[in-house]
């Protein structure tokens, strides 16, 4: 399990990397193409599956798409408010607005779903 976790950080790490290395030389489409290409979900979703099998997928799949508005929300805020308030107010304010709506969608989601 140990030798996994390491595998699961390493592999997070290079990705991470990767994203902070295009950003900062100017290449904000490619940092933003690794950052949302399925690479990191297929990652996950195997490492998951293999964790959980079908049933963890499937959860973290629905997990995932349950969130996309609270994440779309943050990152509209990030867009339109870095340049007026600066980074920190900026990150802030988005992670603030998507923990709002990201346990509104929890809330909702489980009182349709029972």
């Amino acid at each position: 399990m140990i030798a996994r976790l390491a595998i699961y950080f390493v592999l997070g790490g290079a990705i991470i990397a990767s994203i902070t290395y295009f950003a900062s030389v100017g290449r904000g489409f490619m940092a933003a193409f690794v950052a949302t290409v399925p690479t990191t979900s297929i990652i996950t979703f195997l490492f998951t599956y293999l964790e959980a099998g079908n049933a963890g997928v499937i959860s973290y799949a629905k997990g995932l798409l349950y969130f996309l508005p609270a994440w779309t929300v943050y990152i509209l805020t990030i867009i339109f408010t870095l340049e007026k308030i600066g980074l920190a107010k900026s990150l802030a304010l988005s992670f603030m607005l998507f923990l709002v709506l990201a346990l509104a969608t929890e809330l909702i989601v489980k009182n349709r779903l029972g």
